[in-house]
């Protein structure tokens, strides 16, 4: 705890401008829920966490913006910008889920995942700017990089809505003026379609993510794939979002089963952004957020020396 504030207080006054909006809606939207459970609406707390929500997300945006300037480049490089990158996607998605459908436990929840990567963003202390190594200053940098977390994001979304579609599967509905009921807001949602829909647009991320990393790796290094334990991983999240969304249309998996394996697909996807430094076959990627290469400015991955990033 004492080095986290000790990184909060180090980080830019933006970041940490942002880093207390985003809690003082997680509090405005929990306030909203106690009190749903005691039977009062509170509709003015929900406005108030609604109108945060969207005020962190703005100065977060502003961050990337004042950062990116800053750095001269796109701001992704270390895990704290890319957490920083993630949180602005991933808030723009669920802003709009959330203000369309108006499910205040859809908000709460993405709230909740957003304040932890940023508490995670300032764990791993990589705070300073640093320069990119000669094959990250390409043009493939911010399309792959934009698409790879858009990717990411989309599939926290289908994660944060299977959470819903196990609490309210299908077409059911609750009993007026309960607890559920007004949590998952007014409107008649079908929280398994949404989930499906998710799927399918984090699929097709994943599925360009992986061609645009591709393209860039033959240009920068002359192989497309060279089995770099990240793109390994990138591949497996892929394949299991792919037997996911395939669940859907198999009558004997489809519904409550589906949904529960796109809630653990998730796992694969926060294993291949956070999991690969706890691998022993780590000083092998070049895809590591701010970890040093084991000698010289690089390892040599197939032959081919490769800057870690």
């Amino acid at each position: 705890m004492a080095q986290l504030y000790a990184n909060f207080i180090k980080a830019e006054l933006v970041f940490q401008l942002t880093y207390a909006l985003y809690l003082f809606a997680l509090l405005a939207y929990a306030l909203c829920h106690f009190a749903l459970a005691f039977k009062d609406e509170r509709d003015h707390l929900y406005r108030t966490g609604r109108m945060l929500f969207l005020a962190a997300w703005l100065l977060n945006a502003f961050m990337l913006i004042h950062r990116g300037i800053i750095a001269g480049r796109a701001p992704s490089k270390t895990y704290y910008e890319s957490l920083i990158y993630f949180s602005f996607i991933f808030g723009l998605l669920a802003l709009v889920v959330e203000w369309v459908k108006k499910v205040r436990l859809l908000g709460f929840i993405s709230l909740l995942i957003m304040f932890g990567a940023l508490t995670y963003a300032l764990a791993k202390a990589d705070i300073e700017i640093i320069t990119l190594p000669p094959a990250l200053q390409s043009a493939w940098f911010l399309p792959h990089v934009t698409i790879y977390f858009t990717g990411y994001a989309s599939t926290t979304v289908a994660f944060v809505v299977g959470v819903l579609a196990l609490i309210k599967p299908g077409d059911r509905s609750f009993e007026v003026g309960s607890f559920w009921a007004r949590a998952m807001g007014s409107t008649d949602v079908n929280f398994e379609q949404m989930n499906r829909q998710w799927i399918r647009l984090g699929f097709l991320l994943l599925a360009c993510g992986l061609i645009t990393g591709g393209v860039w790796a033959k240009f920068a290094w002359s192989d497309y794939w060279a089995w770099d334990p990240k793109e390994n991983w990138g591949l497996i999240s892929w394949l299991v979002y792919g037997a996911v969304l395939h669940m859907h249309y198999v009558p004997a998996f489809k519904g409550r089963k589906a949904v529960w394996a796109s809630v653990f697909a998730w796992g694969f996807v926060l294993f291949t952004y956070f999991g690969m430094s706890k691998l022993p076959t780590k000083s092998q990627s070049m895809h590591l957020y701010t970890e040093p290469p084991t000698s010289g400015e690089g390892d040599t991955v197939n032959g081919v020396n490769k800057q870690m990033y």
